[in-house]
């Protein structure tokens, strides 16, 4: 039986980085008593893959991680189960059984989050109509937006707006979200009170053009790549696959 796990990641626990949280969740599995399928070898380990590691610091609600089960089990039991072992700040969103063997790894295509803004520099505006007006200047009515991107072996100019597949300004950071996902937020200086804006996107994750948030929002309000120009926060909504018609779907939805 083949399982696909929504799960969200936040409080402290956004401070755990990717390897981590691989032997996080697999000691969970093997506290949950599920009948896990194991790797063959001298050290067998839960059969398990990510879709994409999450950066320290950010949070999550939209997080996939693919494992096997021996037996059947119901999907429900599977959530109750995994819940049970899981840590403050990291819940079992969904459960759903696979029936393919792709995993959401090579299945995925975007990503959408959420960006806020920590007031970092005077030159630089966070309000509303400053936001939005860049972002419609150099993305929404520019032809092209072109960045250097480094890699540790070479330097290449990449076109960023082809890898943008929606990208909008909203008026406030959702309460409820910022609530339950960023209690601490006014510890930490973030401007998400309900007047301060926020960037959706939805943007190229695939492996061979993923493009992370912060070079976007970098590329618009500091191409000149100024030192501590300011500061964002991330919040991933979601990742996605292709259906059959080429499509963006959730990998929640992708083979339900």
């Amino acid at each position: 039986m083949d399982i696909r796990v929504r799960f969200s990641k936040y409080g402290p626990i956004k401070y755990v980085g990717h390897l981590d949280l691989l032997r996080y969740f697999q000691k969970a599995l093997r506290r949950s008593g599920l009948p896990i399928s194991f790797s063959k070898g001298f050290s067998p380990h839960p059969v398990m893959s990510f879709a994409s590691p999450l950066g320290v610091g950010i949070t999550s609600e939209g997080e996939y991680m693919d494992f096997s089960l021996e037996e059947d089990v119901p999907c429900d039991e599977i959530q109750t189960r995994l819940n049970a072992q899981m840590a403050e700040g990291v819940e079992i969103i969904s459960v759903t059984e696979r029936h393919d063997t792709k995993k959401a790894m090579a299945e995925l295509k975007a990503a959408s989050y959420l960006i806020f803004f920590k007031e970092k520099n005077p030159d630089m505006d966070t309000d509303y109509d400053f936001i939005k007006g860049q972002i419609d200047e150099k993305i929404k009515n520019a032809d092209s937006l072109v960045v250097t991107k480094k890699t540790k072996k070479r330097e290449r100019q990449v076109d960023l707006l082809p890898l943008v597949y929606e990208i909008d300004v909203l008026d406030r950071f959702p309460a409820d979200k910022r609530e339950h996902y960023l209690p601490d937020w006014e510890y930490n200086g973030f401007l998400l009170s309900d007047n301060d804006p926020a960037v959706y996107m939805k943007v190229c994750a695939a492996s061979s053009d993923n493009l992370k948030p912060e070079l976007l929002m970098n590329a618009v309000f500091n191409p000149e790549g100024k030192e501590d120009y300011f500061t964002i926060g991330v919040h991933r909504l979601d990742m996605y696959g292709e259906d059959v018609y080429g499509e963006l779907i959730s990998l929640e939805k992708k083979d339900a």
